[in-house]
């Protein structure tokens, strides 16, 4: 008996070595020294390794069988994943069984295996409780294993709760259309956006469309349109940087199409959601 509570109580202790020498890891990328640059138009393609964190999330429909790249997310802990609830529970299907998904990190090019890429299974999905109609539009996923780390495959790092970024350089990722008609692409994708303050899309989706935007939504993009997220970019993060580390503000969750002018994309707020992140962390360890 002495044995056994011994040997648990260094496994634990290792974990929790292990795991302050994983969280000063997170948000740092191999261009650390290379900043990015909000002078775009419309996005470019990112280079390979600037966004460690991105991940694939891929789905395998009971009926329709494998379906490839379905959403982004986040890579937040060797063993967890951010993404959005829409992304799993959808008018289309409920798919919050984790049987059905699968994620692939260090992933840069779709259809290119490129020796980086690493597909784990997913043990556990959690929906946000309250999560309808992409209002409180946030999951997490557990894998069934750690995630081996690399240059190419890192954590970003958390919010404080309650965290702000107005006036920050941030950028939102994915493999979604860059145009409304054309299929999604097959290179990660890069765009700068501007955090505006929640009026500025409550103003444009309440007014225009009866969508309300609450306190747990991040207003993000631009006012002339023509730059910001589109389909396929779902779950994807939006990150911006504080000193040479990178946060996860967002989680891309809907907008008025792609880069509709007046309409700048809604994500989710990340550091409204902190407490429950980390209970889920710690519960399901």
């Amino acid at each position: 008996m002495k044995d056994t509570l011994l040997t648990r109580m260094m496994w634990k202790i290792l974990a929790l070595l292990l795991y302050v020498d994983f969280t000063d890891q997170c948000g740092v990328n191999r261009y650390a020294d290379d900043p990015f640059s909000l002078r775009i138009y419309g996005g470019h393609n990112a280079k390979k390794g600037m966004w460690p964190w991105q991940i694939s999330l891929r789905l395998n429909h009971p009926q329709f069988g494998p379906l490839g790249h379905w959403c982004g997310g986040i890579l937040i802990d060797r063993q967890w994943i951010l993404t959005a609830a829409h992304c799993v529970i959808n008018p289309l299907f409920s798919l919050p069984q984790a049987i059905f998904w699968k994620v692939m990190v260090g992933e840069h090019h779709q259809k290119l295996q490129e020796g980086t890429e690493g597909t784990y299974n997913v043990s556990h999905v959690f929906p946000y409780n309250k999560y309808r109609n992409y209002d409180e539009d946030i999951a997490m996923m557990r894998l069934s294993e750690p995630v081996k780390l690399s240059e190419y495959v890192k954590p970003i790092c958390l919010p404080q709760q309650h965290e702000e970024f107005e006036g920050a350089e941030c950028v939102a990722t994915g493999w979604g259309k860059v145009e409304y008609d054309i299929k999604p692409v097959n290179i990660l994708r890069e765009v700068g956006v501007e955090i505006f303050d929640n009026s500025v899309c409550y103003k444009a989706y309440y007014e225009d469309f009866d969508i309300p935007i609450h306190r747990w939504h991040v207003c993000a993009g631009t006012l002339e349109g023509g730059r910001g997220t589109c389909f396929g970019d779902s779950g994807g993060p939006l990150q911006c940087k504080r000193g040479n580390k990178w946060y996860l503000a967002g989680i891309t969750s809907f907008g008025s199409g792609c880069g509709y002018p007046g309409f700048p994309d809604v994500y989710t707020r990340v550091s409204y959601y902190i407490n429950w992140i980390k209970v889920n962390m710690a519960t399901h360890t």
